[in-house]
C-alpha cells in the first residue's frame, strides 16, 4: 500500500474505526503489520516538510512580496508554540513503547520509521531553538519533574539525533519494493544523518565562543562531541551512499527543443524517479493530494536576486567576476555562456514553458527583480491554488554529495577524488565544466559574500558554498545555511541596500529577450511617458520611486526602505515560547537577547 493511499485508508477503514477510541489500546492494537503501517504513516504527513514550506523559503537569494518574520525582526516569544510538534513526538515515543504485540521482524522495521522521525523532529527543533528538553519516553500528567525540567544542551540532543539515525539505519529496509521513493529507507536515514550532523558541525565551528555556544567541545555519556566530531559523522554517513546512486539525466519532457535540460525536468516529474530521489512526498489527482507551488510563486511574485545569479560560474568554470564589464551585463547577457543550471532555474530570454513550443516573454506579474524562478514550474494545469501534482523530493542524492564535500572541506581533508565523486557529478549532469581539483584560489566575490568562512581549505569551502547555493536553490536550505555559517545578516535586505535584480542603466523601454520588441518600461513616479510601445504589457510598465527603486549601482531594487538590522546577539535562534516557560515555572531558560517579559 502506498503512503498516500494509506492516508486515505485511515480515514475510511483505518484503526480509528476498528474500535471505539476508548477501547484503542496496546492490547487491542499494534498486532499486525497493517496496523503498524497505518499508525506510522501519520508521521510522514506531520513531520516531513511540505513543498511550499521549502520552495517558498525566502532569504538573500530569493524573495517575494512578503518578508519573513526573521527578515523583519518580528519573531516574538508569544508567537510560537511547541504543542503540535510535541504531540507528534509523544505519538512516536508511544509507538516505540507499546508495539510489543507484533512479531519482532515487523516491529523492528517500523521502529526504524519511528526512530527516523524522532531524529527529524529534534533536529528541526534544535536548529530553531538550540538547547531543547529531550524526551525519549512517554510522559504522564504526574511526571512533573520531567515535564518541567530545564533544557538539555544542544550537543547532547544532537548526539541523540544521530543515535536515532543509526537505529533507523539498522532497522529500515534498503527498499520496500513498490513506492520505494515514498517510504523511508536505509539511505533516508543516512541522508538525514549527514544533513543534521553537517548543520551541527558547522554551527559549532562558526558559533563556538559566542552566547549561543560558549564552548565547542563537550562530553555527554562518555562521548566527546565537537564541531569536528559532528563533521566526521556527516562525512561518514554520506560516504556510505556515495557511488551507490546516480543523478537524474532524463529528457523525456523535451522542455527545450535545442538541448536536454535534466536539472529543470527533475523538479517537474509527476512521479519521483528512484535513483536520485531518496525520499519524496507524493502528489496525485487520483489521491486528491495536491500542492500549490506554482500558484504561490506567481501570486507572491517569487524572484531571484542578483546576489544569487552572481553565484553561477561562466561556462568555462571561471567566476563571472573574471568577465570584463560583468557588473553592467544586461538581462540577456547574464545567461550567455553560463553554467546551464542558470537557465534551468531562472527564466532566460529563450525560455519555453512546459507544454509550449514558443518562447515566453517575461511576465512582470511573476517577478519583482526581473529574475523569475522557473524551478518547480510545470505547465498551465498546475497554475491553480491546489492543482499541482508534481512529486516533491525531501531528500535527494545531490544534497548528500554536497554534504560530503562540505564536511570534508570544513575538516580540511577534501581531496581531488572527493571533488570528482561529488561536485563534478553535479556539473556533468548539465554539461558544465568540472571543478577537477581541490580549489586553491579564492574568488574575491565569494569571500565578500561569505566573510566568515575559515579553515585550511577556505577556497574549497567557498566554492562548495557556491555549488550548494546553485544546486539546492529554493529547496528550503538557504536560510538554514546562512544561520549555521554565521552569515545571518544577509537574510535582511538592509545588509545589501535592498534585494537587487536586473541591471537598468537608465529609465526607458527595454527589449530584455532581444526579440526586436520592447517588453518592459521603467519610468519615474509621476512621469509616465504619454506614449508606450504597444508590445509592452500594462503590467510591464514599472514605476520607479515607490516599492521599486533603482540602486546606486543601477540595479532594479525592492525593499530598499526595509531597515531592520540583523542582531548577532539574538537572531541566530528563535525565542523560547513564553507559554512553555510559564508552564515550567521558568525552568526553561530564554535564548540570548530575547525578552519575554517574564520575571524568571
Amino acid at each position: 500500500m502506498s503512503i498516500a493511499a494509506a492516508f486515505c485508508a485511515v480515514s475510511c477503514d483505518g484503526f480509528l474505526t476498528k474500535l471505539p477510541e476508548t477501547q484503542l489500546s496496546p492490547e487491542t492494537f499494534f498486532r499486525t503489520e497493517n496496523e503498524l503501517e497505518l499508525f506510522t504513516n501519520g508521521f510522514y504527513a506531520s513531520v516531513l516538510p511540505s513543498p511550499t514550506s521549502c520552495a517558498e523559503q525566502v532569504a538573500d537569494d530569493h524573495f517575494s512580496s512578503s518578508l519573513s518574520a526573521i527578515q523583519k525582526g518580528t519573531r516574538l516569544p508569544s508567537s510560537k508554540s511547541w504543542a503540535g510538534i510535541f504531540d507528534t513526538l509523544r505519538d512516536v515515543n508511544y509507538f516505540l513503547e507499546k508495539n510489543v504485540n507484533c512479531d519482532e521482524a515487523t516491529r523492528e522495521k517500523y521502529n526504524g520509521v519511528a526512530y527516523f522521525f524522532r531524529a527529524m523532529i529534534y533536529f528541526e527543533m534544535v536548529r530553531q531553538f538550540g538547547d531543547m528538553p529531550y524526551y525519549d519516553k512517554v510522559l504522564g500528567s504526574t511526571d512533573t519533574k520531567e515535564l518541567t525540567k530545564p533544557r538539555d544542551p544542544r550537543g547532547y540532543v544532537m548526539m541523540k539525533v544521530l543515535e536515532d539515525c543509526d537505529r533507523a539505519y539498522e532497522r529500515l529496509p534498503e527498499d520496500w519494493g513498490s513506492d520505494s521513493q515514498y517510504r523511508l529507507s536505509k539511505d533516508a536515514a543516512l541522508a538525514l544523518k549527514s544533513r543534521a550532523a553537517l548543520f551541527e558541525g558547522t554551527f559549532r565551528k562558526y558559533h563556538a565562543g559566542t552566547e549561543y555556544l560558549p564552548v565547542d567541545e563537550q562530553v555527554f555519556d562518555g562521548v566527546t562531541v565537537s564541531s569536528e566530531w559532528f563533521l566526521r559523522q556527516a562525512a561518514d554517513a554520506a560516504a556510505l551512499m556515495i557511488g551507490s546512486r546516480s543523478l537524474y539525466s532524463g529528457n523525456e519532457m523535451k522542455l527545450d527543443p535545442k538541448k536536454a535540460t535534466p536539472y529543470r525536468e527533475y523538479f517537474l516529474l509527476e512521479d519521483a524517479e528512484k535513483n536520485e530521489t531518496i525520499l519524496a512526498r507524493r502528489y496525485a489527482v487520483e489521491l486528491a493530494i495536491r500542492h500549490g507551488i506554482q500558484f504561490d510563486y506567481k501570486n507572491a511574485r517569487h524572484s531571484a536576486t542578483q546576489r544569487f545569479v552572481d553565484h553561477y560560474l561562466l561556462a568555462n568554470g571561471k567566476p563571472v567576476s573574471s568577465k570584463t564589464g560583468y557588473q553592467n551585463m544586461s538581462y540577456a547577457e547574464q545567461f550567455k555562456d553560463r553554467d546551464p543550471r542558470l537557465a534551468q532555474t531562472i527564466q532566460g530570454p529563450d525560455y519555453i514553458a512546459a507544454g509550449e513550443s514558443e518562447h515566453e516573454v517575461l511576465s512582470w506579474e511573476r517577478t519583482l527583480s526581473g529574475y523569475r524562478i522557473i524551478k518547480f514550474i510545470s505547465d498551465s494545469s498546475h497554475e491553480g491554488a491546489t492543482t499541482s501534482t508534481t512529486d516533491y523530493p525531501v531528500f535527494r542524492y545531490a544534497e548528500v554529495l554536497l554534504n560530503y564535500a562540505e564536511a570534508k572541506a570544513e575538516l580540511g581533508e577534501l581531496t581531488k577524488a572527493d571533488v570528482n565523486a561529488t561536485i563534478d557529478l553535479l556539473r556533468a549532469r548539465v554539461g558544465m565544466t568540472k571543478m577537477g581539483d581541490v580549489p586553491a584560489d579564492i574568488d574575491p566575490m565569494m569571500e565578500e559574500y561569505y566573510p566568515n568562512a575559515k579553515g585550511s581549505q577556505k577556497a574549497a569551502i567557498l566554492e562548495i558554498r557556491r555549488e550548494r547555493t546553485v544546486e539546492l536553490f529554493s529547496e528550503g536550505f538557504r536560510q538554514w545555511d546562512l544561520l549555521r555559517w554565521g552569515e545571518g545578516k544577509w537574510l535582511c535586505p538592509s545588509a545589501t541596500g535592498g534585494f537587487k535584480g536586473i541591471y537598468v542603466p537608465a529609465l526607458g523601454e527595454y527589449d530584455l529577450d532581444a526579440d526586436g520588441r520592447p517588453d518592459v518600461l521603467f519610468y519615474k513616479k509621476g512621469s509616465k511617458p504619454s506614449s508606450v510601445s504597444s508590445s509592452i504589457a500594462a503590467t510591464a510598465q514599472i514605476e520607479i520611486g515607490g516599492n521599486f527603486t533603482i540602486s546606486a549601482d543601477n540595479r532594479l531594487c525592492f525593499y530598499e526602505a526595509e531597515n531592520y538590522q540583523w542582531n548577532d546577539a539574538c537572531d541566530y535562534l528563535w525565542p523560547i515560547p513564553a507559554d512553555q516557560r510559564t508552564a515550567t515555572g521558568g525552568n526553561l531558560s530564554q535564548n540570548p537577547g530575547w525578552d519575554d517579559g517574564l520575571s524568571f
